[in-house]
C-alpha cells in the first residue's frame, strides 16, 4: 500500500515534534506532542497513526480514553482482557459483505387490518 505525500509528511512530523507513546494490538501507533499548546487548553496533543485503512473503530477503548484525555494512564498490552470483549470487525458498509435485512414474514398469514386513507370529496 502506497502512502500519500501527506502521510509521509505526518510521519516525519511525528519523529521530530512528537513522542511515541505506544502501539496497540492492531499495530496503530500513538503519539503525544512534546509541548502543550494553547489551542488544546494547554494539554499535550495526542494522536494516532493507523496501521492500514483509516478506521476510527479500530482503536481499542483503553487507547480511545487516553486519546481524549479521560485518563493519563498508558494502556498495557499485557493486561488481561475480559472474555466478553470481541475482536474488531471492520465496517462493511458499502461492500458486498454488508448486512442486508431480509423480511421473513409470510404474506399469506398477514391480515390486512389497515386501509389507505382517502379524503372525502365535496
Amino acid at each position: 500500500m502506497s502512502l500519500s505525500y501527506n502521510s509521509w509528511f505526518f510521519k516525519i512530523y511525528c519523529n521530530f515534534f512528537a513522542k511515541k507513546i505506544g502501539v496497540d494490538n492492531y499495530g496503530n501507533q500513538y503519539f503525544q506532542k512534546k509541548k502543550p499548546s494553547q489551542k488544546n487548553n494547554f494539554r499535550q496533543r495526542r494522536f494516532v497513526i493507523y496501521n492500514g485503512n483509516v478506521e476510527a473503530s479500530k482503536i481499542p477503548q483503553e487507547w480511545n480514553a487516553w486519546l481524549h484525555h479521560i485518563t493519563d494512564e498508558i494502556p498495557d498490552l499485557k493486561a488481561n482482557k475480559p472474555f466478553w470483549i470481541k475482536e474488531h470487525i471492520p465496517n462493511l458498509t458499502g461492500t458486498p459483505f454488508a448486512y442486508e435485512y431480509k423480511d421473513k414474514k409470510d404474506s399469506s398469514k398477514i391480515k390486512n387490518i389497515y386501509s389507505i386513507w382517502k379524503p372525502k370529496k365535496k
